[in-house]
């Protein structure tokens, strides 16, 4: 067993270490990887999921404030601020740059800017989302060995 453990958590270094190669995680997500080690073998595996819900909750919550009129820019500013912050800490890189973009166009009070960065977030996250979800299927297989 002791090889498997070592072959899935190979295979799951390789899969981080291509996310940091593209752009889509950076040295952080080592950093809230690490945590686990402090907290519990499950650590990651639940606060991936915890990430996700947190992401789709602010997106649509960004949605519903664009599309009211008139458009409340303090609140847009506010959930973008609160999604660029999710991000950044858990080295979601790409997603966070494109949170960047989402606040030029509330500071500019640019709905269709607002609605075309909020595009570009939800197919970065879609992205992310479904290298996450691999990590998550290979951290619970890596604690299973560990039991």
């Amino acid at each position: 067993m002791a090889a498997s453990r070592e072959a899935l958590n190979q295979q799951l270094q390789q899969i981080v270490n291509s996310l940091k190669e593209q752009g889509i995680l950076d040295s952080q997500f080592w950093m809230v990887h690490s945590l686990k080690e402090a907290n519990s073998p499950f650590f990651l595996a639940e606060l991936i999921p915890m990430f996700c819900h947190n992401v789709q909750t602010t997106l649509r919550d960004l949605n519903r404030t664009l599309e009211k009129e008139p458009v409340n820019y303090h609140d847009m500013n506010e959930l973008t601020m609160k999604i660029k912050g999710c991000t950044s800490s858990f080295g979601a890189r790409r997603l966070a740059l494109a949170c960047v973009t989402l606040r030029r166009a509330v500071d500019n009070k640019n709905k269709d800017g607002c609605g075309s960065a909020l595009n570009g977030i939800r197919q970065e996250y879609q992205t992310l989302r479904s290298s996450l979800d691999r990590i998550v299927e290979l951290e619970r297989r890596i604690v299973s060995h560990q039991a």
